[in-house]
């Protein structure tokens, strides 16, 4: 079981580059992923990253933040074919309009294209694949840990709901034939152990696969069958068990929204 909750990074340095990498994620009922903070010059790897997210992630709202902690050095440069092209434009028009005056360069270098800055050398983008790999690995095992927190809290309300329900068998009364069944909750019983036995097998499988949306369902159904024999009950005593049973169920749904 893991949790949709989770919180890993991954860092890197070396000569005048320092990075890091960051995975965030939260509840959310299908999967989103949103990588903020990748350079321009390596948007082509935006979808090798979601990919790869894609293969290990099933279900929350992923955030993948890319920092560059030490910017690279730039330089600025002089584009003096360009500047010499402003230059002769500026005397011809000149002569041909007979307008005196001189040419000023720090006019000309605020002209476009006079200038241009260039950084100290490609940044290393190769680096954030792997370091995207190595921080899921950390990723995951976060989701599990606190998986098995919620696992454990499940379990717990889980007994309590099926000792909830026996209470309710063994206290509820017979029903005579003249009632019709118009408070038979027999078949509701049933059910509501059947999808809690369907639960239990869940969170207890020793292979894993993303299980919030199973549980979700199958909590949704139990409500309905508790909903259906408080409907029909007329006892105090069952009445104020069944809601004690929708409490139990109300944590259970709480937990395993936080599934994935």
């Amino acid at each position: 079981m893991r949790s949709m909750t989770a919180y890993a990074s991954k860092q890197r340095s070396g000569g005048d580059q320092a990075d890091q990498v960051i995975l965030r994620s939260s509840n959310f009922k299908y999967l989103d992923i949103c990588i903020h903070n990748l350079p321009a010059e390596d948007m082509l790897l935006e979808e090798r990253i979601k990919k790869e997210i894609k293969k290990r992630v099933h279900r929350g709202k992923v955030e993948v933040f890319i920092f560059s902690a030490k910017p690279q050095a730039k330089k600025v440069y002089v584009d003096q074919k360009v500047v010499s092209h402003y230059i002769t434009q500026i005397k011809s028009l000149s002569k041909d309009h007979k307008i005196k005056g001189e040419v000023n360069i720090s006019d000309i270098l605020t002209l476009p294209q006079s200038l241009f800055v260039s950084h100290g050398g490609r940044r290393d983008s190769g680096w954030i694949p792997v370091a995207i790999n190595e921080a899921l690995n950390k990723f995951l095992k976060f989701k599990e840990k606190e998986g098995k927190a919620i696992k454990k809290e499940i379990k717990d309300n889980l007994d309590k709901l099926k000792s909830n329900v026996e209470k309710i068998k063994k206290q509820k009364p017979k029903i005579s034939k003249s009632e019709n069944g118009k408070e038979d909750i027999d078949e509701e019983l049933s059910l509501t152990l059947f999808y809690i036995s369907k639960i239990d097998s869940k969170i207890n499988s020793k292979k894993w696969a993303p299980q919030g949306r199973a549980l979700d369902f199958l909590t949704q159904e139990i409500l309905r069958e508790l909903n259906a024999a408080s409907s029909k009950t007329k006892k105090k005593n069952l009445a104020l068990l069944i809601i004690e049973g929708k409490n139990y169920l109300e944590r259970i749904k709480e937990q395993a929204q936080n599934i994935e």
